[in-house]
Order: C-alpha cells, then sequence, then structure tokens
C-alpha cells in the first residue's frame, strides 16, 4: 500500500464531514461544467461526495480513487448511474476516448501530473470538456510559515504555480492559457478560497483526518511543537486560524 493510499484510507470516514473548503471549491467548480454530458470521470473521488452533483451534468459517472475504503464508501451512496473503482490516476483504469467529462478537485497534486495529465487526455473524447481543480503556490502558507517560525520548515507540500501547470498542459496535448473563456479551448485561472477555524483542534483537524494533509507526519521535536502550539494559540485570540487554497482551475473543451 503506498503513503498516498494509506493517508486516503485513515480519512475515509472523516473526509465528508471534515474537507468543508475542499467541498466548496469542488461546488465552485462543477458550476462551470455545462449540462448534457453522457459519461463522466472523477478523478480522485474520494467517499463520492461530488457524485449527486456531477450526474446532474452527465448521464452516468464513474469515480477513480487510489484508496479501497474510499471507493467502498462511494459505493454506498446510492446516487444513480454512479459507481466508484480502485484505481490509480496515473494509469486511469478506463478505455481510450471514453468519457466526454473529465473532472477532478483537489486530487492531482498527489500525482505526477505529467503522468496524469496524459491519461486524461487519453481517456477524453474529442471534445470532451475538462474540469480541473488543483492547488497551487500559496496553498497553506498561513500553516507552512507559522512552521517554519516554530523551527519545523519544509514540513508542508510544495504546491506547482499556475505558469508550471500551464506548460505541462502544453506539453502533455492539452492546451492551456491564462484567458477569458473559448469554446474551443483550454483555460486556466487562479481563485483562491479560505476557511476560518475556531478551535486550533478544527484547524488541524481540517488537514490531518482528511486523508489529503499535506504535512508531513514526521514525529515533533518537544521544544518545536510547544512553539508551534503557542504560534497557534495567538492565531486563536486573533480568530486568525484560517487556511488559505489558492487553486488552479483549468477549464474548457479538449480538441483532440
Amino acid at each position: 500500500m503506498s503513503m498516498a493510499e494509506k493517508h486516503f484510507s485513515r480519512g475515509a470516514d472523516s473526509y465528508a464531514s471534515l474537507a468543508t473548503v475542499q467541498k466548496r471549491i469542488a461546488a465552485a467548480l462543477i458550476q462551470e461544467i455545462p449540462d448534457g454530458f453522457v459519461r463522466g470521470a472523477d478523478l480522485g473521488s474520494g467517499p463520492g461526495v461530488n457524485f449527486a452533483a456531477l450526474r446532474e451534468k452527465a448521464q452516468s459517472i464513474i469515480g477513480i480513487d487510489i484508496s479501497p475504503a474510499m471507493t467502498a464508501r462511494a459505493a454506498r451512496t446510492g446516487v444513480p448511474a454512479a459507481r466508484a473503482v480502485t484505481g490509480d490516476i496515473e494509469n486511469i483504469p478506463l478505455p481510450a476516448d471514453s468519457c466526454d467529462l473529465i473532472f477532478s478537485s483537489m486530487a492531482l497534486h498527489w500525482c505526477r501530473l505529467e503522468k496524469a495529465f496524459r491519461e486524461i487526455r487519453r481517456i477524453s473524447r474529442n471534445g470532451a470538456f475538462i474540469a480541473l481543480a488543483i492547488p497551487v503556490t500559496g496553498t497553506l502558507k498561513e500553516l507552512s510559515e507559522d512552521l517554519e517560525k516554530a523551527g519545523l520548515p519544509g514540513r508542508c507540500m510544495e504546491f506547482r504555480n499556475l505558469t508550471e501547470i500551464n506548460v505541462l498542459l502544453d506539453e502533455c496535448g492539452i492546451a492551456g492559457k491564462a484567458s477569458s473563456q473559448d469554446s474551443n479551448g483550454i483555460i486556466t485561472q487562479e481563485r483562491v478560497f479560505q476557511e476560518r477555524y475556531a478551535s486550533i483542534r478544527a484547524y488541524l483537524d481540517s488537514i490531518r483526518k482528511i486523508g489529503a494533509s499535506g504535512v508531513s507526519a514526521k514525529p515533533m521535536p518537544r521544544e518545536a511543537c510547544r512553539r508551534f502550539f503557542g504560534i497557534l494559540g495567538e492565531r486563536q485570540t486573533r480568530d486568525a486560524l484560517i487556511h488559505t487554497y489558492s487553486t488552479a482551475f483549468v477549464l474548457g473543451y479538449l480538441k483532440k
């Protein structure tokens, strides 16, 4: 079992209740999707929290997730014509040219993006609609800064920037450009989402208990841990326990 699979399996039971900002991001992304598709793929589908909304866009949805625990929960959503299978986004278990809607929200940063993008192109039909949300530089900046102040640098995941994502989209045959919507092309845009927390526990649980923590699980030295919680306590008194998610939205029709 890979490390990512272990993380997501541990987060399967609590994801739906704790992943509040992730659900807001997914809802904003789904709002950008037109109606009328036949078969959609939800890559990194987790426990199927987006199945019902995606079914309003497509006649059927297949979710792909690396965690068997996540796909087991997704199988119990009861959404008609929606199912989930365990699989790797870098090697999607779907035939070529099989989907006319490709959706993925807050999952692709766990993959080697060049592999994931090539797989997305492979399974997409000509003219398929692509809707991806990918965290970029600036995500979890508050947590990263506080860990560094406490003497714990490098504990947060490093995210790619928007320019790097555009280059990879182009290299992998999914042309990306930061511009206004073009009905015959893919555009990328950066959106910022924030979530405020009332307690240190809620602040930390929101990332460590959903699987996709993005933070090293290595034990903290006692003194550094004390400093870190002191910094968080000071943030709490200022009502400043905030997570920022700077997110690349990749949207549009793929012409092969």
